[in-house]
């Protein structure tokens, strides 16, 4: 018997495949681990090959699977559909065949005993409404209807359509051209067992079986555009009795509304021989009938509506309005569902514009533009303005999540600043382009919006800026970008920088008195060490630095120069004076009317601090020249560069500061004309 080189792998298809028989014939067939080895990668190449078919069947069938539900689902809502229409138009023709446009005498005799039962049937339905509104709360409207009267109502358990849980208890009313839910009222203790939840016109309605699934018997579905609601019954009788009762409301009811359209068609023909009496004096009646095209907006704007052609819908309704106002004492009938579809389509634009966790904003702000402008056009304005206003601050919100806090605070406030206001700036942009002609009430609900963002910003400005170890000229800084900013607003015809003023008022005054404080304390600590000579700046070029220092500030120093390098002046008044200036030009950025005060306040008490300190040294009769000369300095050099750069920013002078030289000159007139110094300094 010859040992085949290769195994079978067709026998693992057939039907009588033994595992053990085939592997037992394998190991007596090849001799060797190699050999067996081989057969095994062989045999596992083959699984793998078979795996990854058996997938990609898998996933081909399921994505057949899955197209073919899609197609069975539409082809479902299609037949529904068509079993809609064609049930309708069935009872449509039957009624009117039944009719005859040709009285009769079986027909004056049912007219009369219809005339002797409208009495009692009218009183019947009277007690059957009064019966309803003492059980149902807020219902009047509903009961009060004319020509309403109802026809079957029972107990329901209404089903989540998705979950297919159950959701609650509801009692149904079925009246002749409408439905109503009502839903079990716990609270009550007398009469009123429900409370109504909700009217549902026949027309606007449809009705569908269910089949029973699971736990889920005698059930069938109300279609309310856009919604879908599924209900309960308690046996198959009761689901049949019900479908049966609202299917046959519904055909009596069109064809009700089909007689009505033709009764007002129909031409009214005067008796013959009153026609020939009146001929003379009397003018035929004119029938006024209205365009097709009319008489189908409703329907055309249910397809916009469902194929979301919102600009289409639009235009149907304002072309509608057009001929409403040409001819308003014919359309009661036709007016009232195209207002019903107007609230629909302005429902459905009103959620474009809703913020929602969901919805993506990558589209920003333009693809809001559409919405905007349809509602505008519908005179619903103040709601969109408010929907936009709310989905500006969410994305501004977002934006500034964005800015991470990196680098010093100056470098956080640029950015946090540019992104808040350059986003402020371009809603602004779009506002006036969606609201162009907008009124007093869009117009002031985009100013308080904007006014509460800019709050909002100040509020987190405040507490990044405004803490104990930042100082003045970071606060400055700040402050100076954020005021820059807010200047951009002015061009689109809004000011806000009162606004932020007023804002940061309380804070920039902390910031200052605290600036103050430590300024001071400054120039406490440099009294210390103080020896009252005059400032040794080592090399030529070590003075010249110094002079250049504080031409920069605007101080020319070169009549105090003697020698190669030396300076008469001490060092703590080199000090102070350049933090002084320093000090001038931070509080002068900040200048606003409300916050001259604070700033006055604290220039003077920092100024009068070294001041004090220079009259202590006068105490020393050997310097007492060299440091009247440095009050020299102090009260006309410094004082008179002070009052210069105060002037030029606020157009007078500080006269605090005024007033405090005025006290303190009178120490310079006991200095003699020529100051004398002592030789072991120069």
């Amino acid at each position: 018997m010859d040992i085949p080189k290769e195994p079978n792998f067709s026998l693992l298809s057939s039907q009588d495949f033994a595992p053990e028989k085939y592997v037992r014939d394998i190991s007596q067939n090849y001799v060797g681990g190699l050999e067996l080895q081989n057969i095994k990668k062989k045999i596992q190449a083959l699984a793998d090959e078979t795996s990854n078919n058996l997938k990609k069947n898998v996933y081909q069938n399921y994505v057949q699977f899955i197209e073919t539900a899609k197609e069975i689902s539409h082809l479902e809502s299609e037949m529904y559909q068509l079993s809609h229409l064609l049930s309708e138009q069935k009872g449509l023709l039957t009624a009117l065949s039944t009719s005859s446009i040709l009285e009769d005498n079986r027909a004056h005799f049912d007219v009369r005993n219809e005339k002797l039962d409208e009495q009692e049937l009218e009183e019947e339905n009277k007690q059957k409404l009064a019966t309803i509104l003492d059980k149902v709360e807020n219902c009047k409207e509903v009961v009060e209807a004319p020509d309403r009267f109802l026809l079957f109502e029972g107990d329901l358990l209404e089903i989540d359509a998705t979950e297919n849980t159950a959701i609650k208890f509801v009692h149904v009313y079925l009246f002749n051209d409408s439905l109503m839910l009502t839903n079990r009222n716990s609270n009550s203790r007398g009469l009123m067992r429900y409370a109504f939840e909700s009217l549902y016109e026949l027309s606007s309605l449809a009705v569908v079986n269910v089949r029973d699934l699971g736990n889920i018997k005698h059930a069938f579905k109300l279609l309310i555009f856009p919604d879908t609601r599924v209900f309960q019954c308690s046996s198959n009788a009761s689901k049949k009795e019900w479908l049966d009762k609202i299917d046959q409301a519904k055909k009596t009811r069109l064809v009700q509304e089909q007689q009505k359209r033709e009764s007002s068609l129909e031409k009214i023909s005067p008796a013959r021989s009153i026609s020939v009496d009146l001929s003379i004096n009397s003018q035929p009646e004119e029938i006024f009938t209205h365009p097709d095209w009319f008489l189908d907006i409703p329907d055309e704007l249910d397809v916009c509506i469902a194929q979301r052609q919102f600009e289409d819908a639009v235009n149907h309704i304002n072309k509608s309005k057009t001929y409403i106002n040409k001819h308003p004492e014919h359309v009661g009938a036709i007016q009232k569902k195209i207002d019903q579809k107007q609230n629909t389509l302005v429902e459905m634009l009103m959620k474009e514009l809703e913020v929602n966790p969901e919805k993506s904003l990558q589209g920003g702000l333009r693809a809001t533009r559409t919405a905007v402008r349809l509602l505008n056009q519908l005179g619903r304005s103040t709601q969109s303005c408010d929907l936009f206003l709310k989905l500006c601050s969410s994305m501004l919100k977002i934006q500034c999540k964005r800015v991470k806090r990196e680098g010093s605070t100056s470098t956080y406030v640029r950015h946090l600043s540019s992104v808040v206001f350059t986003n402020m700036c371009h809603m602004s942009e779009e506002f006036l382009r969606a609201f162009p002609d907008s009124c007093a009430n869009c117009a002031s609900a985009y100013v308080v919006w904007a006014s509460g963002e800019l709050s909002l910003f100040t509020t987190h400005f405040a507490k990044q800026v405004f803490m104990p170890q930042t100082s003045l000229s970071t606060i400055t800084e700040c402050v100076v970008l954020v005021r820059s900013q807010c200047e951009r607003l002015c061009t689109y015809g809004v000011d806000f920088r009162y606004q932020l003023d007023g804002a940061l008022r309380a804070p920039l005054s902390k910031a200052l008195n605290d600036a103050r404080d430590k300024f001071v304390d400054s120039i406490k600590l440099r009294a210390i060490d103080e020896k009252w000579i005059p400032v040794n700046l080592n090399t030529r070029s070590g003075l010249a630095r110094c002079l250049q220092e504080y031409a920069v500030l605007g101080l020319k120093l070169d009549t105090y120069v003697t020698g190669d390098v030396w300076l008469q002046l001490t060092s703590s008044n080199l000090a102070f004076t350049k933090s002084f200036l320093i000090l001038l030009d931070d509080c002068l950025k900040l200048k606003t009317t409300e916050l001259l005060h604070s700033i006055d306040e604290t220039l003077t008490k920092c100024f009068e601090a070294q001041l004090r300190y220079n009259e202590q040294g006068l105490k020393n009769e050997d310097q007492k020249q060299f440091i009247l000369k440095n009050f020299e300095f102090l009260l006309v050099v410094l004082v008179q560069l002070t009052q210069t750069k105060y002037k030029e920013a606020t157009g007078y002078e500080c006269d605090n500061l005024n007033k405090l030289v005025n006290d303190y000159l009178s120490l310079l007139k006991a200095r003699s004309t020529k100051t004398k110094y002592s030789s072991e300094f120069l």
